[in-house]
């Protein structure tokens, strides 16, 4: 069996899969592509799940991917090494558990692994299957990525009845399954885990990395001013991700960053920044991924894009604030009015995933 993957993204719910496919004596074969190269061995390590057992790419020149310039030649020696390792590939896919390959999600790594799958001839799954926004410009490429996918793989693990019933309404075939929620459910209610560092009494946290907020710097610069306001009150930690920095360096917009009010911290390791959204007072985002998580906990969040291609926390918890920044106004001025209750299940996501990756076949 081989799982595919690239980002830590989709490292986060693949973990808690993989550990239980390690409970039922099924060891996958780890094959990476290096969107984001420098986290991966950490992450993995911090998961405690394997580190690669092949990389396919390394991001660019070794280092993650920041900028839409980067993924062009990322993508061509991807294909170079694909060809190369084909029978490497083949190799490793029976050698742990069922002959199959695993693709979760909906970054470039999907699409990139379910063409592997297929070119190998095996049978593809795709974990978080059935996801939709409604429109394939919104968010762009992910939701393209997820349409193409679904056509091209045989088994699709759907992370609740609405995913289920998006690809029956596309007359979608192969198998179908719904795992009852997403397997990130399985990584958020362990409050045991320290803070990373000392943080104020009262914060907000502020975490967005999406090109479609980056890439416009008048609309970044209008958002990073609505904050910077909101930080004379609550003080906000300011998630510097690698493309959200870059960004925020190429537009020159360092000027709205005090250091103390609104202070910029380093991307956190996943295991530590669960814990410290759990203490903010609420999330700015734009990240469906931290939309979900918020769900789940009930906790405070608005997500700062158009359209999400998932309903968790939709109905209570976190509003979508479009690219209109009165909406994200309004949240922030009153975000203590959106906490709910966290959401409870009866049973383990990673566990019906993990079951149903134990009964795929061999190809027909």
């Amino acid at each position: 069996m081989i799982i595919t993957y690239g980002t830590t993204g989709e490292l986060i719910k693949l973990a808690p899969i993989v550990r239980r496919l390690v409970d039922r004596e099924i060891v996958p074969v780890m094959v990476c592509t290096g969107q984001q190269a420098r986290q991966i061995n950490p992450m993995s390590d911090a998961l405690g799940i394997p580190r690669p057992h092949l990389w396919l790419g390394r991001g660019a020149g070794g280092r993650d991917l920041e900028r839409t310039t980067d993924i062009p030649p990322w993508g061509i020696k991807l294909a170079v090494q694909i060809l190369r390792k084909r029978r490497d590939l083949l190799a490793v896919a029976s050698a742990g558990g069922p002959p199959v390959v695993v693709g979760h999600g909906d970054t470039f790594t999907t699409v990139i692994g379910t063409l592997v799958g297929r070119l190998l001839g095996l049978e593809v799954v795709h974990v978080e299957a059935g996801l939709r926004s409604g429109s394939w410009k919104s968010p762009f490429p992910e939701e393209l990525n997820r349409r193409l996918v679904s056509r091209l793989v045989q088994h699709h693990l759907c992370p609740g009845e609405e995913a289920v019933e998006n690809l029956r309404r596309e007359h979608t075939s192969g198998v179908i399954v719904d795992t009852g929620g997403n397997t990130v459910f399985d990584n958020l209610f362990d409050p045991s885990r320290p803070l990373p560092f000392d943080v104020p009494e009262r914060f907000g946290l502020v975490s967005i990395h999406r090109f479609e907020l980056l890439r416009r710097p008048e609309d970044l610069a209008e958002v990073l001013e609505i904050l910077a306001g909101v930080a004379a009150r609550d003080r906000l930690l300011f998630v510097d991700h690698p493309i959200t920095a870059a960004a925020i360096a190429d537009h020159g917009l360092e000027r709205f960053f005090d250091g103390d009010r609104f202070r910029r911290i380093p991307r956190q390791p996943y295991q530590d920044f669960i814990p410290l959204l759990r203490r903010s007072a609420f999330l700015v985002t734009d990240s469906g991924g931290s939309q979900e998580e918020c769900g789940y906990l009930g906790h405070p969040c608005a997500v700062h894009r158009d359209r999400s291609e998932r309903s968790v926390g939709l109905d209570g918890s976190v509003p979508l604030t479009g690219n209109d920044v009165s909406e994200l106004r309004r949240f922030l001025a009153d975000p203590g009015s959106w906490r709910r209750a966290p959401v409870r299940m009866e049973q383990s996501p990673s566990d019906i995933v993990a079951d149903s990756l134990a009964t795929v076949g061999p190809a027909r």
